[in-house]
């Protein structure tokens, strides 16, 4: 940190102090600007080492305030309990704390830097240097006595340790790097996992889990305090309660009563992705209480960049067995085909190709993980999707199909809905929905099926048919024949998987103006192909994807205002969908 910022926090922290401005939001507006927001927080910037994120301060007085209610008025200035922060950094969490109770206070920190920042700042508390996840792991196996040989803890702090009387709060904002670490720009976090501890979870097989630095925090306190009367404090993201990687150690390790808590946006947080906000949570556990995590539902408060409610969310944990991603069939691919990594794009050469498709195929969904936050990694291609996650749609598993595209599409990701659960309907769907999601599908901009001729894959060349394109043979040969044209490679054509699927289904008014409104589109894609720039977007044949006719039509800025008006009536279905996802508990 530079001296200037350092010598300006101190004049503030002078000010503040001498003016008795005991809270945040006692404070006046230019002076939250400098301390409070996140972003706005200099030092929040310029000290954030290795996936720490110091607590922007609004965030933690509201902990305290959290506390304080669980607790009682002046919880911490008796004898009955002590507090330690084992990831404290700048003391950002202890600075709501009443001075007095300091000496109920253990502080303990990575850094050197940052000790000496919290003897300065917090005299009457036991403040030291001390690696959570690699000291003293395996001396002790949570057992304390008043001097353990080797053990780097302070001898105050194994004292309290042993003695059953004492009531432990801890009061924690551990690192949430990753040993590759995606929320943070410009910073590579390879090996900064690689702890004693993870060595440990390693051993009880609880998986990618254990890359987590949070998640490693929070295995060795569930496993040192279980025994002990605690209640744990903690910020984390809340992949930890919903996320299906997590399911073993939520089974496994962590079992504890919620008390309370909130959430709040990661965007507070300086240094995290403008792009990509995520729910951070502070939730008050009780560990003395080891409630299964599987049965929890929480409510937590949600809260605006000023800490204030704006809003409840309920969190409820599940099974990864009724999560949508298992619901879906996945058929075993048998044949080789050409992998696709986008719309046009075949994609070969890869040490593991992923070019085998189901029998039956008529396109690839591609759809890893279970979360919300990952609708943008969702789409149907023409052929087996190079990634992880995708699967072969085939007649069997269409109607799945269309409805986990609808449901990992429609909702909206924010910060507050990012590691939602899509979960396995509650009962049999109704054909008409299905039926909507299916035409909401054809049109949305992830429908990336397409149609492409002489494609060289390995040593075949293969002809790539779009199962997906909507429309009877018979209707477009009508629409050639109107505009005087020429059959444009129909000889012998059959009608689409689709084109049949819809022929047989009885549609909602929104999903028939969905199909009208697509319909006048190819019609004006037919009528100008002569114009249209076809081979920049490889098509050659009647049943070009929607992919292909939209691109083809902007390119030559024609049907703008048709798009528009299908935009306008896809929006429509969309409405009509959302609250049945709710309603079938997709959502």
């Amino acid at each position: 940190m530079s001296h200037s910022l350092t010598r300006s926090l101190a004049s503030f922290r002078h000010k503040w102090e001498c003016r008795n401005f005991k809270t945040f939001s006692a404070l006046p507006t230019e002076w939250r600007y400098i301390v409070g927001m996140g972003t706005m927080y200099s030092m929040d910037t310029a000290t954030r080492r290795g996936g720490v994120f110091y607590t922007p301060l609004p965030f933690a007085e509201k902990a305290c305030n959290y506390l304080d209610k669980t607790l009682g008025t002046n919880w911490l200035l008796s004898d009955n309990y002590r507090l330690w922060d084992m990831a404290a950094g700048t003391g950002h969490l202890e600075l709501f704390l009443p001075k007095e109770s300091q000496k109920y206070c253990y502080l303990s920190t990575l850094e050197q830097e940052d000790v000496r920042h919290l003897e300065k700042e917090f005299p009457d508390a036991a403040v030291f240097q001390y690696d959570y996840l690699n000291d003293d792991v395996g001396l002790t196996d949570g057992r304390f006595g008043d001097a353990v040989t080797g053990s780097l803890l302070p001898s105050a702090l194994q004292k309290d340790l042993a003695n059953p009387q004492i009531k432990w709060v801890i009061l924690v904002n551990p690192p949430y790097a990753t040993a590759q670490e995606a929320g943070l720009k410009g910073r590579s976090k390879e090996g900064v996992s690689d702890t004693k501890i993870r060595k440990q979870m390693h051993a009880e097989e609880l998986g990618e889990v254990s890359r987590e630095l949070y998640v490693q925090f929070l295995y060795r306190i569930m496993s040192e305090f279980k025994h002990r009367k605690t209640l744990l404090g903690l910020f984390a993201p809340l992949k930890y309660l919903v996320s299906t990687n997590y399911q073993k150690f939520r089974d496994h390790i962590f079992h504890a009563a919620f008390q309370s808590g909130f959430i709040f946006s990661s965007e507070h947080f300086g240094g995290t992705s403008k792009t990509r906000h995520f729910p951070v949570s502070f939730i008050l556990w009780d560990i003395d209480r080891r409630d299964d995590a599987a049965e929890m539902e929480a409510k937590l408060n949600i809260l605006d960049h000023t800490a204030q409610k704006i809003g409840i969310k309920t969190l409820k944990s599940a099974n990864r067995n009724e999560f949508l991603n298992r619901w879906i069939r996945r058929p075993r691919g048998t044949k080789i085909f050409p992998p696709f990594s986008s719309a046009l794009t075949v994609k070969s050469g890869n040490a593991d190709p992923r070019h085998r498709i189901a029998e039956g195929f008529l396109a690839s969904l591609m759809c890893p993980g279970n979360e919300l936050q990952n609708q943008q990694q969702t789409a149907f291609l023409s052929g087996p999707q190079v990634s992880a996650g995708a699967l072969s749609v085939t007649p069997d598993n269409f109607e799945q199909a269309v409805v986990v595209f609808a449901a990992r599409r429609i909702p909206k990701d924010t910060w507050i809905t990012h590691v939602d659960q899509l979960m396995r309907p509650n009962r049999e769907l109704s054909p008409q929905f299905i039926s909507a999601c299916a035409v909401w599908s054809l049109f949305d901009g992830k429908n990336q099926t397409v149609s492409l001729r002489d494609v060289q894959y390995l040593d075949r060349v293969y002809q790539i048919e779009n199962h997906f394109f909507p429309f009877p043979v018979e209707e477009v040969r009508r629409w050639f024949a109107e505009t005087q044209s020429f059959d444009y490679a129909m000889h012998g054509a059959n009608n689409s998987f689709v084109a049949d699927w819809l022929s047989r289904r009885t549609l909602s008014g929104e999903a028939q103006e969905v199909l009208e409104s697509a319909k006048t589109i190819y019609r004006c894609f037919f009528a100008n192909r002569n114009v249209l720039p076809m081979s920049e977007f490889g098509i050659a044949t009647y049943d070009a994807g929607w992919y292909q006719i939209q691109k083809a039509l902007h390119g030559a800025k024609l049907g703008i205002d048709l798009l528009a008006d299908l935009k306008y009536r896809h929006n429509l279905l969309r409405e009509k969908i959302l609250p049945q996802l709710y309603d079938y508990g997709i959502l």
